[in-house]
């Protein structure tokens, strides 16, 4: 067996934590009309940036993800929900590059997403639960290392981590030890890292699983301004209302595309007296 192919055996757990290329923000919520099949206003809008034909994976014998057709387009999040076990967070690394279909294709940007391929993995960022940063090093320096993997000098990697750090409000902590961060703020620089490259699609696998709530809030709150921005976003996530507020089409999955809503009308999100007894009594830091 190939070193590359090596690479790729186990789970996809297995195939992110040994990849060097495994990159790692609540508007208001939406009601929800079902639209079974049917693409978003914002889908019709804009060019494609991912395009999934009859894509499937496989590990050994076991079946993961089957007949998979999908587009993701530019200014749109397309959230991915479903059970555990369900193949979500294999079809993101599917769309990321990190795995190669067994049967059908995928491409990003018009170029298909070979495994590991620096062209593919140029034009993503991947955002995870798990931050995957070194502890050690501080912001700035997780940032220059990373940005250095692709060939950007300390300075364009300072210059490019400027605005987004300040947009984050992160940036007098990117002298500080990741390991004294909290894990929101964490999770900042995971997105501040995903977004170096300027990619044109933006995979998000839970990230705030080991988040408050208000700290989920505002980094899918993020998630939603990215997109508003232009960018192509996929949102796996167990969070229903998160997905209902921050996405235009949720796709319901278990090895397959078993439902998918559109999501248009927009309402208030977080409501509630459990939340706003926290708010009062916490705040929302």
């Amino acid at each position: 067996m190939g070193r590359a192919s090596a690479h790729l055996e186990g789970t996809p757990a297995d195939v992110v934590r040994r990849s060097r290329f495994a990159f790692e923000a609540l508007p208001p919520q939406r009601t929800v009309t079902v639209a079974p099949k049917k693409k978003s206003r914002i889908a019709r809008a804009h060019a494609p940036i991912v395009v999934m034909k009859n894509a499937g994976r496989s590990f050994g014998k076991r079946v993961v993800l089957n007949s998979m057709n999908l587009t993701v387009s530019a200014g749109e999040v397309v959230g991915v929900v479903g059970p555990n076990g369900g193949g979500k967070s294999t079809l993101l690394l599917l769309m990321a590059g990190l795995l190669r279909p067994t049967v059908g294709s995928v491409s990003v940007c018009g170029i298909e997403a070979r495994a590991l391929s620096l062209t593919a993995a140029g034009r993503v960022g991947l955002v995870t639960a798990r931050p995957g940063l070194y502890p050690l090093l501080t912001g700035r320096e997780n940032l220059r290392h990373f940005g250095g993997l692709f060939g950007l000098s300390p300075r364009e990697v300072d210059q490019r981590a400027e605005p987004l750090s300040r947009a984050l409000e992160l940036t007098s902590d990117l002298e500080e030890r990741v390991g004294r961060m909290s894990t929101g703020m964490q999770q900042k620089l995971s997105l501040i890292r995903a977004l170096l490259l300027s990619p044109k699609l933006l995979l998000f696998d839970e990230p705030t699983a080991n988040l408050d709530p208000f700290a989920a809030r505002g980094l899918h709150a993020q998630v939603r301004r990215r997109a508003d921005d232009g960018l192509a976003c996929a949102l796996v996530t167990h969070d229903l209302a998160a997905a209902e507020a921050v996405c235009d089409r949720v796709l319901i999955i278990d090895r397959e595309i078993k439902r998918e809503l559109a999501f248009t009308e927009r309402r208030t999100p977080l409501a509630g007296p459990l939340l706003a007894a926290w708010q009062e009594a916490i705040g929302a830091r």
